[in-house]
């Protein structure tokens, strides 16, 4: 039990030290899931780049709440024996190029080319070894505040 407490621990330092200071309501900030799992919603006004590592855990990332920058975002996924879940607005055109070993990306976005020429892009470089990354746009009606 005490060496997993100490790799919970280690996780926990390593994880606070790969987000530096960013938030996730920042337009560019880093998230890291280490040994356990991490719940990020971003409400960034001109969102334009997300890194974010998991190591031997998951990771459920809600962009649905942010809107990107004129030039659009980057995502930077970085998975290792885990999971991501990466949720986006249905009016975003998704692009990813992925680079998978033992492991899956699954995709259920609209197809770029059925959206508007100005729709606002996303780019995801996918980097998933032995675990998996699935992408889903939000379908449901936005919510009145």
């Amino acid at each position: 039990m005490a060496v997993s407490v100490a790799m919970w621990l280690a996780g926990r330092r390593a994880s606070k030290r790969f987000q530096g200071g960013t938030k996730p309501d920042d337009d560019s900030f880093r998230v890291m899931a280490f040994l356990g799992g991490a719940a990020v919603a971003s409400k960034a006004t001109a969102l334009r780049s997300v890194q974010a590592k998991v190591r031997m855990g998951g990771m459920d990332l809600d962009l649905t709440g942010a809107t990107l920058s004129s030039e659009g975002a980057h995502i930077d996924l970085d998975v290792k024996a885990g999971g991501v879940e990466l949720t986006v607005p249905a009016e975003w055109r998704v692009y990813v190029v992925q680079h998978v070993v033992k492991g899956e990306v699954e995709m259920d976005v609209p197809d770029p080319e059925t959206l508007p020429a100005d729709a606002p892009i996303l780019t995801v470089q996918a980097d998933v070894k032995a675990g998996g990354l699935v992408i889903r746009a939000n379908t449901a009606a936005p919510v009145a505040a």
